[in-house]
């Protein structure tokens, strides 16, 4: 197969292997999930090893090998509330541990917000907090291989850290191993932050600037979605590939070019419908399959 796996975001509802079928019915290739309500400060999950082998058989044969945990959405890694820290720090170190469990490789993470204090207190807050989920990697003999910690660029019309490249370099420049962390790109945040990715040219280059900034191949992971929000408008609101303010050329070249083809890229588009996703990944494999 030419070109990058692609997949999307599904749900765990009733049992976390039901996720592995409702992503080959919408011909997934790769799959995202949460491990518990992403909107509550809910325990991890205590699954059965049943249900875990369940989860693991079936992954093996999809060959949703880089399946990729997401975290909730309430943990604030850049905090200054010590209790909060404290707290988002341990979900973090507990969606490590459900990734151990059903082998996934990838656990993405919001940066967060400094609530008023500045980047570079953001940054250090961060890495911080990955020092902290690092050195229990290392103490669970895990490899960056193994298990990886990504980095998600945000949006937002009321704050700017998370939003610029240059925060990944900075978090990264006070990691202690570095080894361990990548990087997430949403094209959705990129765009509604203001980078230009409508054109080939456009993404290409902020890809570029990324390696420069954090070094090649820290980009392990893209979030592909178009965007109901305008250029620069810092609304998060995703929309079907091809129908929002970003078009179809951006993702065709992340469907064409070779050095995306070894990414995985995950659907976090609307779900009208049961087919929605299908819909969007039957688009991306006819961008996929059209060779320039």
């Amino acid at each position: 197969m030419f070109g990058p796996r692609i997949g999307a975001h599904k749900s765990i509802a009733k049992s976390i292997d039901l996720a592995v079928d409702r992503a080959l019915a919408s011909t997934c290739e790769c799959l995202q999930i949460f491990s518990r309500s992403p909107r509550r400060w809910a325990k991890g999950s205590n699954l059965s090893s049943e249900v875990i082998d369940r989860f693991v058989n079936k992954s093996e044969k999809a060959n949703f090998f880089d399946t990729t945990i997401h975290m909730p959405y309430l943990p604030n890694l850049s905090s200054p509330d010590e209790k909060l820290f404290e707290k988002s720090v341990n979900v973090l170190i507990e969606e490590i541990d459900m990734s151990f469990r059903i082998q996934t490789p990838f656990i993405v993470t919001h940066l967060g917000s400094p609530k008023g204090h500045d980047d570079m207190y953001a940054a250090k807050q961060v890495a911080n907090a990955l020092d902290s989920a690092i050195e229990y990697l290392q103490q669970k003999n895990r490899t960056p291989k193994a298990s990886m910690i990504l980095l998600e660029n945000s949006t937002s019309k009321k704050k700017l850290w998370g939003t610029k490249i240059e925060n990944f370099e900075s978090i990264l420049s006070h990691v202690q191993e570095d080894a361990f962390v990548g990087i997430c790109i949403d094209t959705a945040h990129a765009f509604s932050t203001g980078y230009d990715i409508r054109t080939p040219e456009g993404f290409n280059e902020i890809f570029d600037k990324i390696n420069d900034l954090t070094g090649n191949n820290r980009i392990k992971l893209l979030h592909i979605n178009d965007s109901k929000g305008e250029l620069g408008s810092g609304i998060d609101h995703h929309e079907h590939i091809g129908q929002g303010h970003i078009g179809i050329a951006c993702f065709r070249e992340l469907m064409q070019n070779k050095r995306f083809e070894n990414l995985p890229m995950i659907l976090e588009t609307p779900k009208d419908d049961i087919d929605s996703d299908k819909q969007n990944l039957d688009l991306l494999r006819e961008l996929r399959s059209i060779r320039n």
